[in-house]
């Protein structure tokens, strides 16, 4: 006789119908061989790929030839996060890249998805600003209102945007030579083509850029060129479109030193950067010093303000410019406001 006040020991669970539902593949990133043609839906223009050229801290960057020629630069997303944030982060780097359309901004052409990895492409440039610094030859001061003119347009019409790029160095300034396109074709005519005619300096990498109101310390990942308002608000003041400034004041500053510079949170907290700009030659000193006070509300307002400072009286006064000696690029063969008040604090 059973017991009914023990209950019966329950049955087994059936797994059966759980294991019956097919389980849906991962999704691998695959990336680009060298040689491979990959045809874009959108644009039905091909590709074909070559080597990594370069890598950022969301993609690697290949380089690639279309059809018409045009040696281009692809970002290949890097799996971080699942298949949708991936995806979420690329789209919204394309729309950032197809609003903020400017000559000194890397030109969007083209983005696919391709076995489930994401591709972004754009113009491919000839040096970045990081590569010439570490040229022996660089004379940085005879280029630094050519890199300024270039830069703060950039950041200018990124702001008139409400954007903020957030993510300003040598790395990401980059320089492109103009061909001649009436050049004949043919082996004898290779070296003509790749002649420097004009240098032009052109801001990339919009990974990170965000709108006004959504500006945070996180997206500010450049550890030793950090603002310092994104290491104490209470203290320097709000995160805002200045960090834009302050960023453009530090690449300046390393073009005029003609090295790269770091700097240790207790460098940014002290004020090193204005420091080291207040010991330039006019109206560098003047101009860079106000764009890297350390208190938002005393440094520089705008790109605009910024290229002012830059531009006045004195500027000209320098020896002739430095003579062009850019090392010769790859061929694409290789492809298989106002000023701060007087009596204000100044830093």
């Amino acid at each position: 006789m059973s017991d009914a006040s023990v209950p019966a020991t329950p049955p087994e669970p059936d797994t059966t119908a759980k294991l019956a539902v097919p389980i849906p593949p991962a999704k691998w990133v695959v990336p680009p061989t060298p040689g491979e043609v990959i045809t874009s839906e959108m644009t039905r223009n091909s590709y074909t790929m070559g080597a990594k050229i370069g890598e950022g801290h969301f993609g690697h960057v290949f380089s690639a030839v279309d059809v018409w020629g045009n040696g281009l630069a692809v970002k290949v997303m890097k799996p971080m996060g699942s298949y949708e944030k991936v995806k979420q982060s690329t789209e919204a780097e394309f729309r950032k890249l197809a609003l903020l359309r400017h000559p000194n901004i890397t030109y969007l052409f083209d983005a696919w998805e391709y076995r489930d990895t994401f591709y972004l492409v754009t113009e491919r440039c000839d040096w970045s600003l990081a590569d010439l610094i570490s040229e022996d030859w660089f004379k940085g001061h005879f280029w630094v209102k050519g890199i300024a003119r270039c830069l703060l347009q950039a950041v200018h019409y990124i702001h008139l945007n409400r954007y903020c790029h957030q993510d300003i160095h040598p790395g990401n300034m980059f320089a492109a030579i103009a061909r001649d396109e009436l050049a004949l074709e043919g082996p004898q005519q290779i070296q003509q083509e790749q002649k420097p005619i004009a240098v032009q300096f052109k801001l990339g990498d919009l990974g990170v850029a965000k709108l006004f109101d959504e500006i945070d310390a996180t997206n500010t990942r450049n550890v030793g060129m950090l603002p310092p308002e994104a290491l104490d608000t209470a203290e320097f003041g709000p995160l805002d479109h200045r960090i834009d400034i302050y960023h453009s004041g530090l690449l300046l500053l390393q073009v005029a030193l003609s090295k790269e510079l770091r700097f240790t949170e207790e460098e940014i907290r002290t004020g090193k950067p204005k420091e080291l700009a207040s010991q330039l030659p006019a109206p560098w000193s003047f101009a860079l010093e106000k764009a890297l006070r350390r208190h938002v509300a005393f440094r520089t307002e705008s790109a605009m303000e910024l290229w002012r400072d830059i531009s006045s009286p004195g500027v000209d006064e320098q020896p002739q410019a430095q003579q062009l000696q850019l090392p010769e690029p790859p061929l694409p063969a290789d492809v298989g406001e106002s000023p701060a008040p007087e009596g204000s604090p100044t830093s």
